[in-house]
């Protein structure tokens, strides 16, 4: 059911952490019969294959992320609770995991682990705090590559809907069992939802419960909706005609035909309604290959690709469409 996702820099405590929360998470399995059907799956860079020199190319890294984005696609249901355990620095990715979760109407927690600089790189040193059970002196993180991944880091904005709820602990200080109710409040709410008590205290806490309730209903991009026209053919190619154009327009006017190497995302299409256009929930975008721009007849392959794979299943209006075929060439780019 709810997906948990670990974020923060290497060496801050992650791994504890979960560990810790495996521990608590199986004695309320244990405990409350509602929750006996329910399992946990785990899962850290270690397990994934993930090494620490996939974070220094741009290319493994994208491959990187694609295994991350896998496993919770494959493993995350209304039964089965997903452990994170990586770096997860990037708010995009972030918010591109948030996505599956209200796709299949379940919950959410990012638990961010909090370290300054000085505490990161004594870890690192001493082998303490390190994450994904590295334990081996000679699996220690580089120390450019870990001042690298400290600079990068895109902190957690709980304002953001994609990063709430969070959680921030502080390495060292915070102890993830002095917020267990807060945890399971979060991650079960509907379990901890009770009206007949909704008196006093509880009546707050029925508020807040309601309103995670409410941020696990999907979205319009999120949610598939039926067709509104008997046109589905030409409204698949009308759309991925579309994407296509919009992507040669972005090299030919923004770019002048170059790869400009610390901007490579093609806004497809805005929400007029929001004001911010650099807020990433209000846009569709397509991440493109970094090395090598990518070619119209690439982008005609794919879309005949995508064609084919979906000319018989009805995927719904054009915004569905849109949200899916970026999906489909986010996915095929990220392996080029």
């Amino acid at each position: 059911m709810p997906l948990v996702l670990l974020t923060g820099y290497p060496c801050s405590g992650k791994t504890t952490v979960s560990k810790e929360l495996i521990i608590l998470l199986e004695s309320q399995i244990k405990q409350h019969q509602n929750l006996s059907d329910y399992k946990i799956n785990y899962y850290n860079d270690e397990m994934l294959g993930i090494s620490h020199s996939d974070y220094k190319d741009a290319k493994d890294e994208k491959k990187l992320r694609s295994k991350i984005m896998s496993v919770v696609k494959r493993d995350l249901t209304r039964k089965t609770i997903v452990i994170i355990d990586s770096l997860n620095y990037i708010k995009g990715f972030r918010y591109q995991l948030h996505c599956e979760v209200k796709n299949i109407n379940t919950t959410f927690l990012l638990i961010h682990m909090m370290a300054n600089k000085e505490t990161i790189i004594n870890n690192n040193n001493n082998n303490s705090g390190n994450d994904n059970a590295i334990t081996a002196s000679t699996n220690r993180w580089n120390e450019d590559l870990l001042v690298e991944l400290i600079n990068r880091y895109e902190e957690p904005n709980p304002n953001n809907r994609w990063d709430f709820p969070c959680l921030p602990l502080l390495f060292g200080e915070d102890k993830l069992l002095d917020y267990s109710e807060d945890i399971l409040k979060y991650l079960f709410p509907i379990e901890f939802h009770n009206k007949d008590n909704d008196t006093n205290g509880d009546h707050k806490n029925n508020r807040e419960i309601d309103t995670l309730i409410s941020k696990l209903k999907p979205n319009n991009a999120t949610i598939l909706k039926p067709s509104s026209t008997n046109n589905y053919l030409q409204n698949l190619d009308k759309v991925t005609t579309s994407v296509i154009k919009t992507i040669m327009n972005y090299y030919q006017v923004e770019k002048g035909g170059y790869i400009n190497h610390t901007n490579n995302r093609c806004i497809i299409k805005h929400d007029a309604n929001k004001d911010n256009t650099n807020d990433i929930d209000a846009c569709v975008w397509v991440d493109l290959p970094i090395i090598k721009p990518i070619t119209i007849a690439q982008l005609q392959r794919l879309k005949r690709q995508f064609i084919a794979l979906n000319r018989i299943r009805n995927l719904g209006d054009e915004d569905r469409i849109l949200v899916l075929f970026t999906g489909y060439l986010n996915k095929n780019f990220s392996n080029t």
